[in-house]
């Protein structure tokens, strides 16, 4: 089976699943913020919508409540406007006039907002300055848009840049392509040789951003020409398939540990590690099969032959740090910000598996997460993650931490067989290094003491700790 028809086999299979589920339920049976609106466009690219089930999607949406202060204006807008374009559907319109936002800031609502403006014809001009100026403040030199100051987020990232490719379909104004291309090469030097792409920042390894990621690679193809943006999309697409289950559903997070549909998320339950107080499986699931769908419409329409893989090559930017080896690659990330920013002990993919895990997760709610959650030395004098009030940078394979508490190096040395992190701490306070290895991989080597569990987007983690202000462990590979 080509690419272009793999990408449409995975729409159908979502579009079926939820089809199927609308049946018997008549609702999503959970909550959702905009699910009934993006399924009501992934159905009708796949050819499921009938008049039984847009009714039941309408019914449902009329229900939500929108004088809730948190009502999803912005997808719901987009969604809607779409369909009507797509379907010559007028009988939505009942639902965009008059035209609401909720006009949350952060950068992926404010170019959604830009371009669902676009589409409704109304504030163009204004559309376009907003979306220029998010960009314009929140885009690195690396191609990285910033989600909100200090949220490194990669799904993010991806969700952004599909919003950017469309404003630019509409307006044809090359900043916008500009931008849009920045943005995909960036988030290329993160595609791991088994595809897995979204570890780091707010969101990761979720639905939603896998299926904004195939989307920009295919624009990206779309204006390249490019066929190793192919081989990015088949790596990402042969991920996801690990994740697929037999009643072509996929999971919010690509993780395997979560078995059943919460109505409302329960942060303290460990099956939902990596999800957050907004997630709602209804809507994560509809939007990952719509841009999948969007992705198929872009690809059928141009030669998708002669796939070719890039190589992977090492990379680095003031925040990032990947490492290419004959049998592994390496991903740091530069602490600060959001905890889930943070890869102080590198992110490694061997032999086509993940080996060590993700940190971080919700930070601002009661959740399983917490600093101990992050492979940072506290300081127990006063009992403090060295994160607070830190600067931290990278001096080529030096992490250098600057803190209230002292100053912490961090030092790898990236071998062939291994990885060496030697870590060393200046101050007349006492510490604890911690360190987190994956539940069922025991890779780390050194003076280390079991301390019992933390949790990620990666799941149940090992926590292992020491009080050594001089350090070394060591990642060692498994030779199979």
């Amino acid at each position: 089976m080509d690419i272009t028809n793999s990408i449409y086999k995975l729409a159908c299979d979502v579009s079926t699943f939820i089809k199927n589920h609308l049946n018997k339920f008549e609702s999503f049976n959970s909550r959702s913020f905009y699910g009934e609106t993006f399924a009501l466009n992934l159905l009708y690219l796949t050819n499921n919508l009938n008049e039984k089930i847009k009714n039941i999607l309408f019914d449902n949406y009329e229900k939500l409540d929108k004088n809730d202060s948190e009502f999803h204006w912005e997808f719901n807008n987009y969604a809607l406007l779409y369909y009507k374009l797509i379907s010559g559907d007028d009988s939505v319109d009942k639902f965009l006039e008059p035209l609401i936002f909720k006009n949350t800031p952060c950068t992926n609502w404010t170019l959604l907002r830009s371009n669902s403006k676009l589409m409704a014809r109304k504030d163009e001009d204004l559309a376009i300055k907003e979306a220029k100026e998010k960009i314009k403040k929140y885009q690195l030199e690396s191609g990285l848009i910033l989600d909100d100051p200090g949220v490194k987020s990669f799904q993010y990232h991806c969700f952004s840049m599909a919003m950017i490719s469309e404003i630019y379909e509409q307006t044809k104004d090359d900043f916008f392509k500009t931008s849009f291309l920045k943005g995909v090469e960036f988030i290329r030097h993160f595609i791991l040789s088994n595809g897995e792409t979204l570890y780091i920042g707010r969101g990761q390894n979720q639905s939603f951003g896998y299926g904004a990621l195939i989307y920009i690679l295919s624009q990206a193809y779309k204006y390249t020409n490019d066929k190793t943006l192919l081989g990015d999309i088949d790596l990402v697409l042969n991920f996801l398939l690990k994740f697929q289950r037999e009643d072509g559903s996929f999971p919010l997070v690509m993780n395997d540990l979560e078995k059943s549909i919460p109505r409302v998320i329960d942060m303290q339950n460990p099956e939902f590690t990596g999800w957050y107080p907004y997630n709602n499986y209804f809507d994560y699931l509809p939007f990952m099969g719509f841009f999948l769908a969007k992705a198929y419409k872009i690809l059928q329409k141009l030669n998708c032959q002669n796939i070719s893989y890039r190589k992977q090559k090492n990379y680095r930017d003031e925040n990032f740090i990947k490492i290419v080896k004959s049998d592994y690659e390496a991903v740091l990330s530069k602490p600060g910000g959001y905890w889930t920013n943070d890869m102080p002990i590198p992110f490694v993919v061997h032999k086509g598996e993940s080996i060590t895990p993700m940190y971080g997760g919700e930070q601002f709610q009661k959740s399983l997460y917490n600093l101990e959650g992050i492979p940072l030395p506290i300081c127990l004098t006063f009992n403090k993650s060295c994160r607070w009030k830190m600067v931290s940078f990278f001096k080529e394979n030096v992490l250098c931490l600057i803190s209230p508490f002292g100053i912490i190096n961090r030092k790898y040395n990236f071998f062939d067989n291994e990885i060496e992190i030697i870590t060393n701490i200046f101050s007349p306070f006492k510490f604890k290094n911690i360190y987190l290895g994956l539940e069922n991989k025991n890779i780390l080597y050194g003076d280390l003491k079991f301390e019992g569990y933390e949790y990620s987007a990666s799941g149940k983690l090992k926590k292992y700790v020491n009080f050594n202000k001089q350090d070394r462990i060591v990642i060692r590979l498994k030779n199979d």
